[in-house]
């Protein structure tokens, strides 16, 4: 028989930060009981493996309670370049109402084999297994698609800020796809791929968002990746409210 996938926890405890070489280098491992493929041969993608600011936001969010309070509360959750789909599987199981978004390539390849592979193994309990759907962030159909199943309370992207020309149509998929409410929230966990990407991104987002960095991070390769909240600013959420109440009369 053959013997099964190493474990994320089994592998951290061996190699400490080394890990993360390892577990790119792997075909399939465990987080928590969920199986993973990765899928390194995706063209032009660097999708089909499950990089460090992906374990980053997931510990973030599993240890901040985020996910088990999102299930309970059934809010819908979208994750945009989702990859292999660690975060998107792990908020599905927890409950959340969860859309995984990625180029067709990787959303209809590794992605959707872990969503059916999952399923099998009856990881989601009572809960609705991910939905996935292709988006490319220039595509106007496929973001409209994604659209249509929305609004979401909380949008989660990692490792998405890589090129310059990329960052407004990100953010722009963001802003058309995030809920309008004070409680509604983003959050982005990326490394400094490119340096003037990265500067483009803060400046764009500040000009939209509310955006605080997380400094609370107990993750092992913490000074690699950064973690970015972003929420609705006061004037947007206010305005969409007093239109509501003018319209109904209240």
């Amino acid at each position: 028989s053959t013997s099964p996938p190493p474990s994320y926890d089994a592998l951290l405890a061996e190699h400490g930060p080394g890990a993360f070489f390892e577990l790119a280098n792997l075909r399939t491992f465990t987080y928590d009981g969920l199986e993973l493929e990765q899928d390194s041969g995706v063209e032009n993608s660097c999708g089909g493996i499950v990089w460090e600011s992906a374990f980053c936001l997931t510990k973030f969010l599993e240890s901040a309670d985020a996910f088990a309070r999102w299930g309970r509360r059934r809010k819908k959750l979208l994750e945009l370049g989702c990859g292999c789909g660690l975060i998107g599987l792990v908020a599905a199981r927890a409950g959340a109402v969860t859309v995984m978004t990625d180029v067709k390539e990787v959303a209809f390849g590794a992605c959707s084999r872990n969503v059916e592979r999952n399923v099998e193994a009856k990881a989601f309990g009572e809960h609705a297994p991910p939905t996935v759907k292709a988006l490319d962030w220039e595509r106007e159909d496929e973001l409209n698609e994604v659209i249509a199943i929305g609004p979401y309370d909380v949008v989660l992207g990692t490792d998405v800020v890589f090129s310059v020309k990329l960052v407004g149509p990100l953010l722009t998929c963001i802003e058309r796809t995030l809920k309008k409410s004070s409680s509604s929230v983003c959050y982005v966990c990326i490394q400094r791929r490119s340096p003037d990407a990265h500067e483009e991104f803060l400046k764009q987002t500040k000009e939209i968002f509310n955006v605080r960095v997380v400094r609370e991070l107990d993750f092992m390769e913490d000074d690699e990746c950064e973690l970015f909240e972003l929420t609705w600013m006061e004037k947007d959420v206010g305005a969409r409210r007093t239109k509501k109440k003018r319209k109904t009369g209240e």
